[in-house]
């Protein structure tokens, strides 16, 4: 004849509370990892070799020449750590960034003639010549793609590409280059590649 085991007051709540925290910080993990990134590689390309580098120039000039050159030194950085050094010429590298907006969502709703937003019943105060509902802001989302390319100088060959794809945030300009700066970051975990 024993007392039956039981836990003391407020230990369910305390669980509960864990659980919650957990995830929590799952979800947090999951929506600061928000871009893809995407590594490419010749198999055959001997990464040691790799010393200096010197960019490719620019075709066309970038849509946001401010936001390109933040990128551009982040790519120098992340370069830099690798062991690489920047040259003005006979690099051993060529290294070109691209990329921009792919989908854009968003902007104004448009007007509703027919009512189509209120059941087909015009809401009160409506008239025949202006509609249900007035334009109204709607947030943009933003699908875009950020690429790096490294190329062998000599034989002009790929051999290295990283792509990183995820949501901008365009209004709020700190926060994509956050977004930028961090994948640009991600993509060179995976430089030189792994054999």
């Amino acid at each position: 004849m024993g007392i039956p085991d039981r836990e003391p007051a407020g230990a369910g709540s305390a669980k509960f509370f864990a659980l919650l925290l957990a995830i929590g910080i799952v979800a947090l993990a999951s929506t600061a990892r928000a871009q893809k990134v995407e590594v490419g590689y010749d198999k055959g390309a001997d990464f040691s070799q790799y010393k200096t580098y010197s960019w490719v120039p620019r075709t066309v000039p970038p849509t946001n020449p401010l936001v390109a050159t933040i990128i551009n030194n982040t790519i120098e950085y992340e370069l830099g750590q690798k062991g690489l050094r920047k040259v003005d010429s006979d690099p051993d590298l060529l290294v070109k960034s691209y990329g921009g907006a792919n989908d854009v969502k968003g902007g104004f709703a448009t007007e509703d003639p027919g009512y189509a937003a209120t059941g087909g019943a015009p809401m009160p105060g409506a008239t025949m010549w202006g509609g249900s509902l007035p334009p109204t802001p709607v947030p943009q989302v933003m699908k875009g793609s950020l690429t790096v390319d490294l190329v062998d100088a000599r034989q002009k060959h790929l051999v290295w590409r990283a792509t990183a794809k995820g949501k901008m945030d365009y209004d709020k300009r700190s926060k994509l280059v956050d977004q930028a700066n961090k994948a640009v970051e991600e993509m060179f975990k995976k430089y030189p590649p792994e054999k």
